[in-house]
C-alpha cells in the first residue's frame, strides 16, 4: 500500500514538480483527500499548506484528478480549476500543483456543451503554464486576443467548434477575430531614417541616424515608401538587428529583395512580438456562413516562431490560418474542406501571409477553396508537398507586392504570381517553382528572374478545359517542362540582367486566340491577366528569347504561334502543326538553327510568315522542314523589308513564295547549300548583290 510520502514522490514526475512542493514548503504529513472537485469546496478550511489528492472534478476517474494545497490566506481569483474556493471560508484557496502541463478537463470542460472559453483564458494567464492539451471536444463562444509566448495548445485530434459565437459588427475586419489570436506589442512611434545612397539588392546593412538606438536583439516592423500604388512598398517585414556596425549603420536578418533610391526613407516601428508559441492537432468546424457570424481558428501578428501542426478545418469563412509581421514560422499537415465563400476578399483560404519572412508551409491540402496558399509582401519562405483540388480560384497565389525568394516544389494546383493588380505593384523577383502540376499558371505582371523546372500545365474538363502558361519573359528560365493548351509569353518589365530560356519542353498548342476573353480590364484585379485577344499563343517582348531541344505540336490546322518579340531563337526544337507567325511592328528578329525541325501534315497557314511592313531578319539553317501537301507553305515572305539567310536547310515537298516586293533594296535575299524536295519555289526575279544563290537548286 503506497502511503502519503511515496505518493507525493510518485506525482512529482507528472503532476506537481519538487521544485514547486519547496517553494510553497508543504508539509507531505498533512495529507487528504477528496473525490471531487465539490467534495473539496465543502471541505472545512484545514491548516495552511495542506495537500489534497482530488480523484477527479466530477467524480473520481473521470480523467481529472489533480494534487492541490490550501493556501490560508489567498484571495486569489477563482477559476474552479487551478484556484478553487472553499464553500465554508471565505478567505484562502486551493491551488493546484502542476508542471506546466494542463488539461480542460481540469477545469470541468469533458465535451462542447459547456463553452471552454474561461477555461482557456485562466490557463493562457497563467505564466507557469507552457503547454494545454485537449482531450475531448470543445466549443468556445469568443474570440481570444493574447500577447503569450512560449505556450503550445495541443487538442491531440480533437474536434473543436464555435456553436453560439458572437457576432461582431465589422465584417469587415473581422478577418482578424479568430478563436485563437496571439498577437506582439507593436509602438505606435515610428522612427524614420533617410537614404543618403542608394540601397543596393540583397543587403543586410542598413542606415541609420544614430545606431545605439537600435540595440542588437530587438524588432522592428521595417517599411520603406509608398510607391504608386495604394499599397505598394518595396519592404514590408518583421526584422530583428543582429549587429550595430558602427555610428550610423546596423546589421539585421533580412536582405533587401529590391534596390531603393536614395533619398528614400525607411520606417522603423519597435515591436516586442509573440514567441514560441504552437497549435496543433485540431479538427475546426465553423458553422457561420457569413463574414460576420464566423471565425477562423488561428490568427499571429508581431509573431516570431509561431508554429501551426495538424488542424483541419471545415467551412471556415475567414483564413484558416491568418499571418501579418511574422518571421520563423512553419504550417504543415494542415488542411481546408469546403469554405462557405470563395468570392468575398480574403475569405476561403487555407493560409494567408501578409508582410512575413522565412516561412515553410508543408503537406498541406484544400479542397474547394479560394486559396490554399497566399503570400503578399513576403520573402524566402518555402511552399511544398501541398495540394489542392477544386481549385479553379487558384490554389497558390502571390499579391505582386514586392514578394521575393519564394520557393514552390513539389505542389499541385493553379497558380498565380502578382496577380492583385496595380495597388500592389504587379511585381515579384526570383520566384522557384518545381515539380508542380495544375491546369493554369499565370506570371504575366512584373515577375522577374522566374524559374520554373519540371512544371507541368494540363486541360482540365473540371475547370472548363483551361490548359493556360502565361509568363512575363524578365530573366525567365523554364526547363523540362510541358504545356498542353495556350503559351502566351510577354514582356511587362526588364529589370534582370538574364536571358530568357526555354530547354527541354514540350508544348501542345490549340487554336485558342479568342477563346478566353475575359469582359475585365486588363488591370483589373483577378486570378489571371488579360491580353487582348489577338494575343492568345503569343510571344510578346523586347529581349531575346531563347528555346533549346523544346518541342510544339499543334492539336489542328489552325494552330498557330503569334511572334511579336523582338529577337526570338529555336535551336534544336521540333515545330509539328504550329505555324510561326512573325507579327512585330518594329524591327525583329528570328533564328532557327541547331537541326531544328518545322513539318505539318495539315497546315492551313505557312509553317513561316510574317505581317506588317517593319524589317525582319531570318537566320534560318541548319534544319529541315516538311509539308505533306503539294500546296502547303514552307514560307510565305511577300511584304515588307526581310533580311533573308538560310543555310544548310532541307525543303520537303510543298512550296516556297518569295515575292520582289519583300526582296527590294534594303532587303537581302541569301541562299547557300540548301537541298530542295520535291519541292516548288518562287523566288524575287531581281538580280544584283542582295540576291545570292548558291550551291542549291530552286
Amino acid at each position: 500500500m503506497i502511503n502519503r510520502r511515496e505518493l507525493i514522490a510518485g506525482i512529482t514526475g507528472g503532476v506537481v514538480s519538487a521544485g514547486l512542493f519547496k517553494a510553497v514548503e508543504i508539509n507531505p504529513d498533512k495529507m487528504i483527500s477528496a473525490s471531487n472537485i465539490m467534495a473539496l469546496r465543502n471541505l472545512p478550511a484545514p491548516a495552511d499548506r495542506t495537500c489534497a489528492m482530488v480523484l477527479g472534478y466530477y467524480f473520481a476517474g473521470d480523467g481529472a484528478p489533480k494534487l492541490v494545497y490550501w493556501d490560508a490566506n489567498s484571495e486569489k481569483e477563482t477559476n474552479q480549476g487551478t484556484v478553487i474556493s472553499s464553500l465554508k471560508s471565505a478567505k484562502g484557496r486551493w491551488l493546484q500543483l502542476h508542471n506546466g502541463v494542463m488539461d480542460f478537463r481540469q477545469f470541468g470542460i469533458v465535451n462542447r456543451q459547456n463553452a471552454a472559453d474561461a477555461a482557456l483564458k485562466a490557463m493562457i494567464s497563467d505564466p507557469l503554464i507552457h503547454r494545454i492539451e485537449a482531450h475531448t471536444s470543445l466549443n468556445f463562444m469568443s474570440r481570444h486576443r493574447f500577447n503569450r509566448s512560449n505556450i503550445t495548445l495541443d487538442f491531440n485530434g480533437q474536434t473543436v467548434t464555435a456553436t453560439g459565437l458572437e457576432t461582431l459588427a465589422d465584417a469587415k475586419n473581422n478577418y482578424l477575430s479568430a478563436i485563437f489570436f496571439f498577437r506582439g506589442i507593436a509602438e505606435e512611434k515610428t522612427s524614420i531614417s533617410l537614404l543618403r545612397d542608394p540601397l543596393p539588392l540583397l543587403s543586410e546593412i542598413y542606415p541609420v541616424d544614430d545606431s545605439s538606438l537600435y540595440p542588437v536583439g530587438q524588432w522592428y516592423c521595417l517599411e520603406s515608401d509608398k510607391v504608386s500604388g495604394h499599397w505598394e512598398r518595396k519592404i514590408q517585414r518583421l526584422v530583428q538587428v543582429t549587429e550595430q556596425i558602427d555610428e550610423t549603420h546596423i546589421r539585421l536578418n533580412y536582405r533587401s529583395g529590391w534596390a531603393l533610391d536614395a533619398q528614400s526613407q525607411l520606417h522603423w516601428r519597435k515591436v516586442t512580438p509573440v514567441e514560441n508559441v504552437c497549435i496543433q492537432n485540431m479538427h475546426y468546424f465553423a458553422e457561420g456562413q457569413l463574414a460576420n457570424s464566423s471565425s477562423q481558428p488561428v490568427a499571429f501578428e508581431y509573431a516570431i516562431y509561431c508554429d501551426v501542426l495538424n488542424v483541419h478545418a471545415q467551412g471556415t469563412f475567414w483564413s484558416v490560418i491568418f499571418r501579418r509581421w511574422n518571421t520563423f514560422f512553419r504550417t504543415e499537415q494542415c488542411s481546408l474542406t469546403n469554405p462557405p465563400s470563395v468570392s468575398w476578399g480574403g475569405a476561403g483560404y487555407l493560409t494567408q501571409q501578409i508582410y512575413c519572412q522565412y516561412g515553410v508551409i508543408t503537406d498541406c491540402t484544400a479542397s474547394n477553396a479560394r486559396h490554399l496558399n497566399d503570400f503578399t509582401a513576403s520573402s524566402s519562405c518555402v511552399v511544398k508537398h501541398c495540394h489542392s483540388n477544386g481549385d479553379s480560384s487558384g490554389a497558390f497565389v502571390t499579391h505582386g507586392q514586392y514578394e521575393h525568394d519564394l520557393h514552390f516544389t513539389a505542389n499541385s494546383g493553379i497558380l498565380t504570381l502578382a496577380n492583385s493588380g496595380k495597388p500592389w505593384g504587379q511585381s515579384a523577383a526570383r520566384i522557384v517553382i518545381n515539380q508542380h502540376h495544375c491546369s493554369m499558371l499565370t506570371a504575366d505582371t512584373h515577375v522577374t528572374d522566374l524559374t520554373l523546372t519540371d512544371v507541368h500545365i494540363y486541360r482540365s474538363v473540371e475547370q472548363d478545359n483551361l490548359g493556360i502558361l502565361r509568363l512575363n519573359c524578365d530573366g525567365l528560365t523554364v526547363q523540362n517542362c510541358s504545356l498542353s493548351g495556350e503559351l502566351t509569353l510577354l514582356q511587362n518589365s526588364q529589370r534582370s540582367i538574364k536571358m530568357n530560356v526555354f530547354e527541354n519542353c514540350g508544348f501542345v498548342l490549340d487554336p485558342r486566340h479568342d477563346s478566353t476573353i475575359s469582359n475585365l480590364a486588363p488591370d483589373d484585379p483577378f486570378i489571371v491577366s488579360h491580353p487582348a485577344a489577338e494575343a492568345r499563343n503569343s510571344i510578346n517582348g523586347h529581349s531575346l528569347l531563347y528555346f533549346s531541344h523544346c518541342q510544339f505540336k499543334g492539336t489542328d490546322k489552325d494552330v498557330s504561334l503569334l511572334i511579336k518579340n523582338k529577337e526570338v531563337n529555336f535551336n534544336a526544337c521540333r515545330l509539328e502543326n504550329v505555324s510561326l507567325i512573325l507579327t512585330a511592328d518594329e524591327p525583329q528578329k528570328i533564328v532557327i538553327n541547331g537541326d531544328s525541325t518545322l513539318s505539318s501534315d495539315q497546315a492551313s497557314r505557312p509553317l513561316l510568315s510574317r505581317t506588317g511592313e517593319h524589317p525582319v531578319t531570318w537566320r534560318l539553317g541548319p534544319m529541315q522542314t516538311e509539308v505533306t501537301g503539294d500546296d502547303q507553305l514552307h514560307i510565305h515572305i511577300t511584304a515588307g523589308i526581310n533580311h533573308y539567310q538560310a543555310h544548310h536547310v532541307t525543303f520537303t515537298h510543298g512550296k516556297r513564295l518569295f515575292t520582289d516586293k519583300a526582296f527590294s533594296r534594303p532587303s537581302y535575299f541569301i541562299e547557300q547549300n540548301n537541298i530542295m524536295i520535291n519541292t516548288r519555289s518562287v523566288v524575287p526575279a531581281s538580280t544584283g548583290p542582295h540576291i545570292v544563290v548558291e550551291n542549291t537548286e530552286i
